[in-house]
């Protein structure tokens, strides 16, 4: 009769270690994920702040229905997954311009997150004249103040 209990104990304590295995991997990979997602969002902001302040007269010149790459810097892989960052730049009217990006947070075995995101901007042909470069205006139905 012991040696029936102790097995019974031995066999629930085994499935105790499991049990607590699977929710510390599901839980490491719920943080993974997480994080991966929290970088991708922070990223999509500094990938617009870099294509608005990298902003060349070539933009300025492109054709209506053009587009163009933007380069973007690496972030650094030490905050968390690796990132894969590309930006495009569209002229669609003589004054407006769809700034699109594309961030992805990847591990080596699949995509943990995943975000797209246009910004429209207007540049008027004042804005481009010469002078001193003047950042193209952001164009939104609502102001600054209703996003927080």
């Amino acid at each position: 009769m012991a040696l029936l209990a102790a097995l019974i104990l031995l066999a629930l304590s085994a499935a105790l270690a499991t049990a607590t295995f699977s929710a510390a991997q599901a839980s490491r990979r719920a943080s993974r994920t997480t994080r991966a997602r929290v970088r991708v969002e922070v990223g999509v902001r500094r990938a617009f702040a870099e294509v608005l302040q990298g902003w060349t007269a070539a933009l300025d010149t492109l054709p209506l229905g053009m587009a163009a790459r933007v380069a973007l810097d690496s972030e650094p892989a030490m905050d968390g997954p690796p990132l894969l960052r590309t930006a495009q730049v569209e002229r669609v009217t003589a004054d407006f311009y769809a700034i699109r990006v594309d961030l992805r947070a990847f591990s080596i075995d699949h995509p943990m997150a995943h975000r797209r995101a246009r910004l429209w901007v207007e540049r008027t042909a004042r804005d481009s004249a010469g002078g001193p470069p003047i950042a193209p205006l952001v164009v939104t139905p609502w102001g600054f103040a209703d996003l927080y």
